[in-house]
């Protein structure tokens, strides 16, 4: 986040679009490099020995085809998102596509294990690295060519690192082991697919049908706010999955974990999400600077989409997945899709701004589908579920309502605003929380020194699995 304020600072909202242009080929095509076996090597109780060397293989294998269409598709893809430029980004970005593919497998083998350390350690090298390198750029004019050097060199660090913790496989030819595990790859890697259409469909329509700079405001919103819940997805998904797997067969225990997790998730995200909301005004202009003004409603609106998936994104995958269920997780995937593309769609014509109040209506329209997956996979009560979003509800609505209170005192005065504001607004929300909701806020307490270290852990003992939260 803090090498996006800098490079968004340096490099200004048109080649900043360009590059997000780019980026949406790059996921898109990214997807390919999987075909859902990473998922199977995490599922799986028991693996084959030679399997996670036959998928480095496959994957690699994918990673090189992709890499060389890609230098022939760039043209292509320029002239069909109307910008020029894109031709030689795409060109030079395409050997990344190789460096994610070898990826793959270690970052799976590590998740399996949960060996968190290990692949935070090499998330956190690979990210600073990057955006060190993406900056020095920016600073020596590179314009949109910095974030180029930023995507490549960040790649490239964490494949180094993962090689570095022993974490890869030599690639063999064992092939015939993936039968064991095609089945529940395929279904995965569809569900993936499809949910990372629905994902990126509107950085999609936006960047073809509004341009870069429109589509750098929109990816601006995206960045602050859906890019950070994409990556709690993946931090508390990665802990979920592999403990869901090894629970499967004590529903109690995955009914506890869940329910705490959505609770949790809720008393946090709720708050921070309806304070951004509140300071965007302020916040946008100050941190990025006056060009990026028109961002400020997008921020506002997808706050709200930002919100309920950080509740939910961490949770539904890993346990439809974790306790089998790969068509119930493809037919899940193809409906928040087609719900997104609708929405989204029909914001497309009018301006981002639109296309973000699509994608959240989209999102809130989902809510009762996350419901009705747990109470039929967990037997969680409807009424229960939406009892638990209460209490970060109401602090929120709270917390908002006294950073607008301040602002509207201070005035024209941005930074007097956020350094009153923020402070005063969330000192009010530790307070309501405490007192309108003590019994969660000892409980959300608890989790926070657990995850400090400054309490003892509980332990799962039937299955060793331990500290989820």
């Amino acid at each position: 986040m803090v090498f996006t304020v800098i490079l968004a600072r340096l490099v200004g909202p048109e080649a900043f679009g360009i590059v997000a242009q780019a980026t949406i080929y790059m996921v898109l095509v990214g997807l390919l490099l999987d075909q859902g076996f990473s998922s199977a090597l995490i599922q799986r109780p028991r693996i084959p020995p030679a399997l996670p060397g036959a998928i480095a293989t496959v994957t690699l294998g994918v990673g090189a085809i992709l890499m060389v269409a890609t230098i022939g598709v760039a043209p292509a893809w320029a002239a069909f998102m109307n910008t020029p430029e894109l031709a030689g980004v795409l060109t030079v970005l395409a050997p990344s596509l190789l460096l994610r593919a070898g990826c793959v497998t270690p970052r799976a083998l590590l998740l399996r294990r949960m060996a968190f350390r290990r692949v935070g350690t090499a998330d956190i090298t690979a990210a600073t690295v990057g955006g060190g390198l993406g900056v020095a750029a920016a600073i020596l004019g590179a314009g949109y060519w910095a974030l180029v050097v930023q995507l490549i060199s960040t790649d490239a660090v964490l494949l180094l690192v993962y090689l570095a913790l022993g974490a890869g496989r030599w690639p063999n030819l064992r092939i015939s082991t993936l039968r064991e595990v095609v089945g529940f790859s395929v279904r995965a890697f569809a569900a993936g697919i499809v949910t990372a259409v629905a994902r990126n469909v509107d950085n999609l329509l936006v960047g073809k049908f509004q341009g870069p700079t429109a589509l750098a405001f929109y990816g601006l919103g995206y960045r602050l706010l859906l890019f950070p819940v994409q990556l709690l997805s993946a931090t508390i998904g990665g802990v979920l999955f592999p403990a869901f797997s090894r629970l499967a067969d004590d529903l109690g225990a995955v009914r506890a974990e869940m329910s705490r997790v959505t609770r949790t998730l809720a008393s946090l995200v709720l708050p921070s999400m309806a304070l951004v909301a509140a300071a965007a005004p302020q916040l946008v202009v100050l941190v990025f600077g006056s060009d990026w003004e028109p961002a400020v409603r997008i921020v506002q609106v997808l706050a709200v989409a930002g919100a309920f998936q950080a509740i939910y994104e961490p949770s539904t995958v890993p346990l439809v997945l974790g306790l089998g269920h790969a068509k119930l997780n493809l037919r899940y995937a193809l409906l928040t899709t087609t719900v997104a593309v609708i929405g989204i769609s029909a914001g497309v014509p009018f301006s981002p701004l639109a296309v973000a109040v699509g994608y959240t209506t989209a999102t809130l329209a989902l809510l009762p589908v996350e419901w009705i997956i747990r109470r039929r996979l967990l037997g969680m009560s409807v009424s229960g579920q939406i009892q638990a979003l209460v209490p970060g509800g109401h602090t929120g609505l709270w917390m908002a309502a006294t950073y607008t209170l301040v602002a509207a005192v201070v005035g024209q005065h941005d930074v007097w605003s956020i350094a009153l504001g923020v402070p005063t607004a969330v000192a009010t929300g530790v307070l309501v929380f405490r007192v309108a909701h003590h019994t969660q806020f000892t409980e959300l307490v608890h989790v926070v020194l657990r995850i400090l270290g400054r309490s003892g852990s509980s332990v799962i003992p039937a299955h060793g699995v331990g500290e989820l939260s």
